[in-house]
């Protein structure tokens, strides 16, 4: 999607242009993937395809249905297809997006929220089936640095 990756002893760092670029991906291997990769797709540069996750269909939420609904009620324009989305960039605009007690679906709109102002995560909490301490770890990643 544009950005670069590296792994080392240090962790993984990524590196971005200032530019999210589309893709047409099957992401049946990496389903769990979707949500952030669709939120991060909704403020690309140009379309973006998924294929391969109708599954998902059927996890804690139908997300391909609740990624449609939330992206869209923010601006967006996705539309589920058998097997997928696909995600058409639209200026997004502030609002509530509904995790749906969903862990992935909360990420998805905190991903959006970083770009997006005034975007709100209901039940940021959910996050808590996958990796309790998320909210805190999201608010301290995001704290400016400080100055000694």
């Amino acid at each position: 999607m544009g950005a670069t990756c590296e792994l080392d002893d240090d962790g993984l760092t990524v590196r971005g242009t200032g530019t999210v670029q589309g893709i047409d991906a099957d992401l049946r291997d990496v389903a769990e993937l979707t949500p952030v990769l669709a939120g991060l797709a909704a403020m690309a540069d140009s379309e973006s395809q998924f294929r391969g996750v109708g599954h998902i269909r059927g996890h804690e939420t139908n997300r391909l249905a609740a990624l449609a609904t939330e992206i869209n009620g923010l601006g967006g324009d996705v539309s589920e297809t058998d097997d997928g989305l696909t995600i058409r960039p639209r200026p997004l605009h502030g609002g509530v997006f509904h995790s749906y007690d969903d862990h992935r679906m909360a990420q998805a709109g905190a991903v959006l929220g970083l770009a997006v102002p005034g975007v709100q995560v209901e039940n940021i909490a959910t996050t808590a089936k996958t990796l309790p301490e998320f909210p805190g770890m999201w608010a301290a990643m995001l704290e400016p640095e400080r100055v000694a």
